[in-house]
């Protein structure tokens, strides 16, 4: 531990004139630098409590059971990396804590543990920050991982820095990860192996905490222009879910080619990040027009084709049980893959392009049931969804095999459950 915390004091003097910077010449993250700082007000209450840090809005999302369960057993406190992901937090769980997490530097982590009387750390997934884990150990807090998961970028950047995150990973325990090959990369970046167990991926119970809202299905319903039942000669819905600019631009060029051959595929776009709206729209060809969902619904015109964007957060699952077919962002750019799940889980045909790291562990059980149709680049997506649409018996039995996926591998809550007795023990029985 000695050189890891030995390399974090010795940043000190390079990293306050980036954070002077910050606050000249980036005004949004203004408002929320109290937090970053670890200076924002500790929770009510004296009793120790658990932290669970999740990244951003994807985790949040794909913790919720967790925290559902969590929250019904110890006082709980949330942190996370994004205003998006706060915002998702606080709305899911009303009543917990939540707040942006301090920047990972030395010194900004003790006091922020300290005023919240945090008893022990659960990380979701790969957040690995040593500040926070250096604060931790000498404040004699156990940390430990949830969900874990290590694509193989992130497993060789880590073996390239070794001697310094080997002690960092030893301090952790437990850790659950999602497959097999999780646990073999943790435990040679140093977890310990008694520390380790594969408890499956909380992924696939995201979707089975999303209750049903039907006017709001209904609303994003009358948006889509979508008769219930669709008839006939409606338009197939492609939705691309949490796709980024660039993937976004493919999608509604595939459909205007498809198009100009007779075949009407409407696109349905969520986006990663919803700050790029202004580009993605400012891109779009001549012939498509924007449908923002804020904006409500309005008449298809029979000229151009509709491109409708969903500018809100919250509705994705909603939106995916309305498309005919779904590309997974985050496939076609070279930035790893987002969750299928919810699709799968809508029992969707699933269009994926070759970047999959992040995802690898969710893709191979669909790929190997037959739920996916494979491009082996982005070029490829214009006749794979051309053929997709001429083929309503091959959308079908893809999306029916996502769903048996699904529905074969949902459960990994309660063998995490499980897996975090040690940690569960540290607090008293509920009353």
């Amino acid at each position: 531990m000695k050189a890891s915390r030995l390399l974090h004091w010795l940043l000190w003097p390079f990293l306050l004139p980036a954070i002077g910077a910050v606050w000249l010449f980036v005004p949004r993250a203004r408002p929320h630098f109290r937090e970053r700082l670890g200076l924002a007000a500790g929770r009510p209450g004296q009793e120790p409590c658990l932290l669970l840090h999740v990244a951003s809005l994807g985790e949040a999302r794909a913790a919720r059971t967790l925290i559902e369960r969590l929250s019904a057993r110890v006082p709980l406190v949330l942190t996370t990396m994004t205003a998006t992901g706060r915002e998702a937090l606080a709305s899911a769980h009303p009543g917990i804590p939540v707040s942006l997490a301090p920047l990972d530097l030395p010194g900004l982590w003790v006091p922020f543990l300290s005023s919240r009387r945090v008893r022990a750390i659960l990380l979701f997934e790969t957040e690995v920050w040593p500040a926070m884990i250096l604060s931790a150990r000498s404040l004699g807090i156990p940390a430990g991982i949830v969900n874990g998961r290590l694509s193989t970028r992130s497993h060789r950047r880590y073996r390239r820095l070794a001697f310094l995150v080997r002690p960092l990973f030893s301090f952790l325990a437990p850790v659950l990860v999602s497959e097999e090959r999780d646990r073999e990369r943790f435990q040679s970046l140093g977890v310990r192996e008694e520390a380790l167990a594969v408890t499956g991926n909380l992924k696939w119970d995201l979707a089975l905490a999303e209750p049903d809202d039907p006017r709001r299905i209904e609303s994003l319903r009358s948006w889509l222009n979508r008769q219930t039942p669709p008839s006939a000669n409606s338009p197939l819905l492609l939705a691309g879910s949490s796709v980024h600019p660039g993937e976004a631009r493919r999608i509604v060029e595939a459909c205007l080619a498809a198009r100009q051959q007779g075949i009407r595929i409407h696109p349905v776009l969520a986006l990663r990040h919803l700050e790029r709206l202004p580009e993605l729209v400012a891109s779009l060809p001549k012939m498509a027009t924007p449908r923002l969902r804020t904006a409500g619904p309005s008449p298809d015109d029979p000229d151009t084709l509709p491109v409708y964007i969903l500018d809100t957060y919250g509705e994705l699952g909603w939106l995916l049980g309305e498309a005919d077919m779904v590309v997974v962002g985050g496939t076609l750019d070279p930035v790893g893959g987002h969750s299928p799940v919810e699709a799968a889980y809508h029992g969707k045909p699933l269009l994926l392009g070759p970047h999959q790291d992040h995802i690898a562990a969710l893709v191979d059980p669909l790929r190997s049931e037959g739920a996916t149709l494979e491009l082996p680049d982005p070029s490829a997506l214009e006749p794979a969804l051309i053929g997709l649409a001429r083929s309503p018996e091959r959308r079908r039995t893809m999306g029916e095999a996502a769903r048996r996926v699904f529905d074969r591998l949902g459960g990994p809550i309660d063998r995490t459950m499980a897996g975090l007795k040690p940690v569960l023990a540290l607090f008293p029985e509920p009353r």
